[in-house]
């Protein structure tokens, strides 16, 4: 199967928002918006530090800003689980 134009754009934001994310200072929260809809935003964050080289690479989050909480959260080990999981998110 082709890659369209699309999922390529798709994959390209989702890395630069990584890459957005790696170059956060240590000490800060470490997080990227990816999108905001009404009161609802959802977040790309850091995954927690973990001894295997196969661990996740990233967390996505769905936050609801008038519930002051977290809706879902994803873990994602690759640039596509993550343009996956956002796409997924935003069609809800």
């Amino acid at each position: 199967m082709a890659k369209t134009p699309d999922d390529t754009f798709r994959k390209l934001r989702m890395t630069r928002a990584y890459i957005k994310l790696l170059c956060i200072p240590e000490g800060e929260t470490k997080s990227v918006s990816l999108a905001q809809i009404g009161n609802y935003e959802i977040f790309m964050l850091e995954a927690a530090k973990a001894d295997s080289h196969d661990g996740p690479l990233f967390l996505i989050e769905l936050f609801d800003h008038d519930a002051q909480s977290v809706v879902e959260s994803c873990v994602c080990h690759d640039i596509e689980e993550g343009v996956t999981v956002f796409e997924n998110l935003i069609s809800r």
